[in-house]
């Protein structure tokens, strides 16, 4: 008699600590959450503040006196596009980038996965100087490129960007690809060419598609790299003002005698929306890769 009813009286008990443990388990999830949240925002604050104010009429903006804004006008984005050669900044970045994003993917990958199959001296040595070149910043021989351009004649044009871009980007995106494809097994590699498959040939059919978030994460960073520059756009880009591109536009705002916090705020909006669209496509593309690669090996 008394077992059973101590049993009775710990199974009520039993149900009460497991609901109580859950109510703290969310009430911790709750509180992540809102933390992140928290965070999130202070993070992309300027980025906030940059999209609200970009509604804004002018001396609204240098008031600055609410978040929320009391008028919303859509006059910044007509001047910009009215007033300014926006689009044609904006068609140049995006050609620029999209180039070089292209040559960089297909030159480092090719020598990311060389450096991690082929243990030579050669790629030794090779991959020792993609880190010594990194240690130079492209500054200290920036005078230097531009003689060596005007002489062979490729100065205003969108040439000495694009090669500087991929220069800059390959030694970087190199390593990356290498890191990926030392984390395919060699075993696949080695089934294909068992089944027929020459080398090259495994390398385009399992090696390459395994190999989708690092190429992802190649292609965000080259773009950005080239999207967002603006030294070496300032040098090579500048004249004529039809190469000119996002970056160099924008400091076209700042003038000796006034700023148009308007127009800057409205074109520096619409100028981080294609990395946001590019990372949002890939981001999926990279799920998808990292769950194909999961299920493949």
């Amino acid at each position: 008699m008394s077992t059973s009813t101590t049993s009775a009286d710990t199974t009520p008990r039993r149900v009460r600590d497991h609901h109580a443990r859950a109510a703290r388990r969310r009430a911790f999830t709750w509180v992540q959450a809102v933390l992140l949240l928290l965070v999130m925002l202070l993070i992309n604050m300027p980025l906030i503040l940059t999209a609200v104010n970009s509604f804004r009429p002018r001396l609204d903006i240098m008031a600055g006196s609410t978040l929320v804004p009391e008028r919303v006008t859509l006059e910044n984005y007509q001047a910009v596009f009215g007033t300014t050669r926006y689009t044609e900044w904006f068609l140049n970045s995006v050609w620029v980038s999209l180039v070089a994003t292209v040559v960089v993917l297909i030159a480092s990958g090719f020598a990311g996965y060389s450096l991690s199959r082929y243990r030579t001296r050669v790629n030794s040595v090779y991959s020792n100087m993609l880190m010594v070149f990194q240690l130079f910043p492209l500054v200290l021989s920036i005078v230097g490129l531009m003689v060596l351009f005007v002489s062979v004649g490729l100065t205003k044009t969108f040439v000495p960007a694009i090669v500087l871009y991929i220069v800059m980007a390959l030694p970087f995106c190199t390593w990356m690809f290498k890191g990926f494809f030392d984390s395919i097994p060699r075993e696949l590699e080695e089934a294909a060419r068992v089944d027929g498959c020459s080398s090259f040939r495994a390398m385009i059919s399992v090696v390459i598609p395994l190999a989708g978030p690092g190429a992802a994460a190649v292609a965000i960073y080259a773009f950005l790299l080239a999207y967002n520059e603006y030294m070496v756009a300032s040098a090579f880009l500048k004249n004529p003002s039809s190469l000119n591109t996002i970056s160099i536009g924008l400091r076209s705002f700042f003038q000796q005698n006034t700023t148009e916090w308007g127009q800057m705020l409205a074109a520096s909006t619409l100028a981080v929306l294609p990395p946001l669209v590019l990372f949002l496509l890939v981001q999926k593309w990279m799920i998808r890769g990292m769950a194909a690669g999961a299920v493949k090996g």
